[in-house]
C-alpha cells in the first residue's frame, strides 16, 4: 500500500512540473500609441527561458484587429519576418539556453493613415506546447485591464542629456528604464514634478516602462538619450 501511495506522489510531482511554464514574457501588455507620420512604431518584448535546460520555441501571431493601410510585422533575435509571416519558420526555431532571452519586436507599418491595430503572440515550447504565454499588443488602444488612460503621457525632454520628466503622473507609480535587450538599469519612483536622472547612460536609445500601483506595465515608452 505505502509503495503504491509514493508511486502515486510521484506520477503527480513528475506531471506538475511537466505542466509547469517556463517561458516569461515581458511586458505581456504593451500599449503603443501610433503617428502616423512615422514609418513603423514598434512594441517591445522578451521572451526568456526560465528552465534549467536549453528548450525551443516557436511564436505564432494573430491579427485580432487592424485597420485598412496598415501592416504588421514580428522581429525575434533571429531576423525580421514579412508581414505574411504568421509564425516562426522552421529553420528559424528560437533555441534559448537557461536564462537567455530573445527580443520579440511587434512592429506596425500605418504608411501614413490612422488607425489601430490589436496583436497576439503566442510562444510555445515545442516539445510541450502546453508549456505557453501569450502578450498583447495594442496600438492606439485602451484595454479593460487598465484602470487609467494613459495614451497621452509622453517624455520630454527627449531626446535627453541629463534627465526627462513625464507629462502626466496620475496612477504612475513606478518607471522601470532597460536597454532593448530587456536589462534593467534603473528603476525610480514617480511623484508629480519628478525628474529622472539619465546622466549616467551613454548615448542610445531605451525602453522606459510605466508602471501602476499593482506594478502592471500599462505603457511603454521609447527614449533616445544624447
Amino acid at each position: 500500500m505505502k509503495q503504491i501511495l509514493l508511486s502515486t506522489i510521484l506520477i503527480f510531482l513528475v506531471s506538475s512540473l511537466s505542466a509547469q511554464v517556463t517561458i516569461s514574457l515581458k511586458p505581456q501588455v504593451v500599449m503603443m500609441d501610433v503617428d502616423p507620420a512615422e514609418f513603423e512604431t514598434v512594441a517591445h518584448s522578451f521572451i526568456t527561458n526560465t528552465s534549467s535546460e536549453e528548450k525551443t520555441f516557436r511564436w505564432y501571431r494573430t491579427i485580432e484587429e487592424i485597420s485598412q493601410g496598415w501592416q504588421n510585422a514580428i522581429c525575434d533575435i533571429n531576423a525580421c519576418y514579412s508581414v505574411e509571416t504568421d509564425t516562426t519558420p522552421v529553420d528559424f526555431l528560437l533555441t534559448l539556453a537557461p536564462g537567455d532571452s530573445s527580443m520579440l519586436d511587434v512592429h506596425i507599418r500605418p504608411f501614413g493613415l490612422d488607425g489601430s491595430a490589436k496583436i497576439k503572440v503566442t510562444i510555445f515550447d515545442v516539445a510541450d506546447t502546453a508549456n505557453q504565454v501569450t502578450g498583447e499588443y495594442l496600438f492606439n488602444q485602451t484595454t479593460p485591464t487598465r484602470d487609467v488612460k494613459v495614451e497621452g503621457i509622453k517624455i520630454f525632454p527627449n531626446p535627453a542629456i541629463d534627465y526627462f520628466e513625464l507629462s502626466d503622473y496620475k496612477d504612475v507609480r513606478e518607471l522601470v528604464i532597460s536597454n532593448l535587450i530587456g536589462n534593467e538599469l534603473r528603476r525610480y519612483n514617480v511623484y508629480p514634478g519628478a525628474k529622472f536622472d539619465v546622466g549616467f547612460l551613454p548615448g542610445s536609445i531605451y525602453l522606459v516602462r510605466l508602471l501602476n500601483g499593482r506594478r502592471d506595465v500599462i505603457k511603454t515608452l521609447r527614449l533616445k538619450k544624447r
